[in-house]
Order: structure tokens, then sequence, then C-alpha cells
């Protein structure tokens, strides 16, 4: 018998099992024993342990912070990232969400990000990059914290060292990379100049309490907690969330992944859709959440919302000489210009807070006039999980009948199914989104995906799975 097989038959393996889960939050080890079996025995091997109860003593003995919990932690998570991930929602950041706070705390001038679950660190020099790239003449003399956590002490280390391969700053332009960073052989450390802001510790989004002043943790203008929830269970991601809605400053900003939307969000948070993302917003105390921002000047796409007047019908000044008399008739009114045309809607285009229903009725609307389009049904699916209404399932599930290869439909549906506790089918779909997407180019773009690269999301997948499966 492998140790492996030792570790599934130990009677002790259940507890251990749960308290792993318990301590982390890591809940999509639930259903996958085989994986964290594969994991512990490597540790037990490390340990020179024979049996599980005398590991879970040991566990128990030193608690989560202890050297042997952070090791077998290093084992349980996975570290891969790269600088200006998921760009849309940095040029989001840029074109909204800074500019705001910039506004609103000009008389402080504090400005207070947190990256939560920073892995290795580049989603938090990012920010600073960002922010000295663009605003620096606004930001002189502010005082700027821009915080990392994570559960895992070992990606905290590294991420402290600021030094990183090439595959970490992959997609960053030539100009950036001469800029921020300094080449030492094979590898890029961040300058000195953009870690002025940033510091990293541990932190346990599952057990830590927020908001948490002493680590830094609270009147926060910026969350960052991105593709983290989705491996915690729907218990676990309503306390999380209640914790960042707590540790953010009324109209602070969340950013989220893009499988980490619903209701759960939508209930403390007001979506705010920008082109390509959308942001969350922290509502003032006492009032209803707020309606989402119009789209920036800037941004290539206005909203159909707010077309501007065309100039043929503005109407003629008056000449400055003449006077209106009671006698004069009233001018007769100018007629709104016709809205355009809006282009099939999106989930991120119609939800705003007010809008919801008229989302869902123009999403529905559009699967039936487009019943052979398998991306609208996709985008229905997203909108009925995001607002916990309908079926989504059954939305997936026409988009794989018109396509059969729609790997980010599977994706979702397996999603879907495991938020239900429908382990088989989750799994199953998870497997076919990965076949789906086994012979392309790892730097393809994913359909509906929102800039997801197919690497990206061959490694969402085998989060799911075993050593073996993958």
């Amino acid at each position: 018998m492998n140790r492996v097989d030792a570790v599934l038959r130990d009677p002790v393996f259940p507890r251990l099992k749960t308290a792993v889960i318990e301590t982390t939050g890591l809940a999509y080890y639930a259903d996958k024993d085989q994986a964290l079996a594969e994991r512990v025995s490597r540790r037990l091997a490390e340990r020179s342990v024979t049996g599980l109860a005398g590991y879970l003593a040991i566990l128990n003995s030193e608690g989560p912070a202890g050297p042997e919990y952070q090791a077998l932690i290093n084992e349980l998570t996975v570290g891969e990232t790269f600088f200006f991930r998921y760009a849309e929602q940095f040029e989001a950041l840029c074109a909204v969400a800074i500019p705001e706070c910039l506004r609103r705390n000009r008389d402080s001038r504090i400005l207070r990000i947190w990256s939560a679950g920073c892995s290795i660190g580049p989603e938090a020099y990012t920010l600073e990059i960002l922010l000295k790239r663009h605003f620096a003449e606004q930001l002189r003399d502010w005082q700027v914290t821009i915080i990392g956590t994570d559960i895992n002490a070992t990606f905290i280390d590294a991420a402290r060292r600021g030094v990183y391969g090439n595959w970490a700053v992959r997609g960053l332009a030539p100009a950036v990379l001469e800029e921020c960073f300094d080449r030492r052989g094979d590898q890029l450390a961040v300058k000195p100049k953009f870690r002025e802001w940033t510091t990293f510790s541990v932190f346990n989004l599952v057990e830590g309490a927020l908001p948490n002043y002493p680590r830094g943790l609270g009147a926060l203008d910026v969350v960052l907690c991105r593709n983290v929830m989705i491996y915690f269970d729907e218990a676990t991601r309503g306390r999380l969330l209640e914790g960042l809605h707590a540790a953010l400053a009324p109209n602070g900003w969340l950013v989220v992944g893009h499988a980490e939307t619903g209701p759960q969000v939508n209930a403390l948070f007001t979506p705010v859709p920008v082109p390509g993302a959308t942001l969350y917003r922290k509502p003032l105390p006492g009032c209803a959440p707020a309606p989402a921002l119009p789209t920036p000047a800037a941004a290539p796409e206005p909203p159909a919302a707010e077309p501007a007047p065309r100039p043929a019908a503005r109407a003629a000044k008056p000449p400055a000489a003449r006077r209106a008399t009671p006698a004069d008739p009233l001018p007769a009114p100018v007629p709104a210009p016709p809205p355009p045309r809006s282009p099939e809607p999106r989930p991120t285009d119609l939800m705003s807070e007010g809008d919801r229903a008229a989302a869902l009725e123009a999403c529905l609307a559009l699967a039936e006039r487009n019943r052979l389009d398998p991306a609208v049904h996709f985008r229905l699916g997203l909108l009925e999980e995001e607002l916990g209404v309908g079926d989504p399932v059954v939305a997936f599930k026409k988009a794989l009948y018109l396509d059969s290869g729609f790997a980010l439909a599977d994706y979702h549906l397996a999603l879907a199914y495991w938020r239900r506790g429908k382990l088989g089918p989750a799994q199953r779909h998870f497997r076919n989104a990965r076949a789906a997407v086994a012979e392309r180019d790892g730097t393809d773009l994913v359909a509906e995906g929102g800039g997801l690269t197919v690497a990206e999301l061959r490694s969402m997948i085998d989060l799911w799975f075993s050593g073996e499966e993958a």
C-alpha cells in the first residue's frame, strides 16, 4: 500500500480534513480526498511521521501560525500569478476608482489599498506601478499605503523579495520593464522606487476578523480580492464579503474575480459597470446602494443611456437685445434625439443597482430572439447566477448544446453545480472545460472571458483536480 492510500485509509483522515478546511477555508478540498492525501503524505514524509494522529497533534499544538501548518498550506495553495493580470480591471481602477478616491480624500491626502490573497506579490506591486506611472503628480505629498496579505508565509517571503522570472512579467511592454524592473541574471527585481508604498504580511482571510486596524486593514479605499472566494464555500464567502464591506471606507471600492460575482456581492455593494470590467462600490451609511457611475469620458464607448445631443437639434440662442414678453408664444420643445441602438446586452453592461429587473428582462428577451446563439444563453446564465434567480444551469446547458466546445460555459456550469453540492456533475464539466482547451495555444483568449487566456483557464481548472487527474 503506497503512502497516499495509507493516508486515505487512516481513520484520522476525516478529522484532519475537517480541521484543514475549517482553518484555511479551502472548501474545494471537500470532495478531493485524493489530492489532499497526496499533499499530506508529502508532509508526513518530510516530518518522518507515520500516522495521522501524530501529525494532527503537531498541527493542533502549533496552531495555524505554526511552521508545520504553514508548510502544509504551502502544499495546498497555488502561487502562479503575474503583473497586470486582468488588465481591464486595472484600467477600470485607473479610469474610475482611483480618480474618485483622490477627489474624496483631497483633504486628508491619504490613500489606502489592500491586495487580499496577494500570492507572491505581483498584484500589490502592479498597484504601486500604476499609481506612480499615472497619478504621480496628484499623489505628491500624499500618504499612500498598499498592503498585500496571504495565508501562505512562503508566498509572503517571495513577495517581500520582489524578484520574479520572465513568466510573471509576460506581456509587459519593454518600456515598462525598463522603467520598473532591474535585471538580475535571468530574473527581474522590482525597482526600489516602486516598492516604497507596499508592505506584505501573513493574514488568514477565514479566521482574521475585519476590520483589523492594528494590521492596517480598515478605512480602506480599495480592496482587491480576486480569485480567492471561488475556493470557499457559500457561508465562508458570505462572512468574508461582510468583513471586506466593514473594512472599506464609505464609497470604497471592491474588485473581485470574474467568477466571484453573485447575489452575496450585490446585496452589499453597488455594481459599477465600466468598459471591460465591473467594480463594486460600498454605499454610504444609511443609504440605498448608489447608482452606478457613468462610464468616464475617456472610455472608448460612452453609455447609451446618456447620448450627446445632436448639433442640429440645439436651440438657437435668443438675440441679446430682445426680451421675451408674456405675449410671446412659448418656443416649441426640441425633440430628444432617439437613443442609438444598443449592442446585445451583457450582464456587466446592464447590472446597475436600479436596473436588475430590466437587465434580466432584456437578457431573457434577447435569448428568445436569438435562440441559436450560445453566447446569449451563456450571458443569461451569468446574470441569473449573479442575481440568484431563474435557473442558470439550464442557460449554461443551452449554450453547450449549441456549442459543445464552449469552454467557459462548461466551467461556469461546473461552478454552478459545485455551489449546489452536486459534485459529480461539477467534476464532469470541469473535465469537459479542460478538454475543450487542451489543444489550444495558452496565449489565446477564451471566448466570452473578458480577456481571460487559455493558460489562465487551464490553471483555474487544474485546481479542481488531484495531481493524477491533472
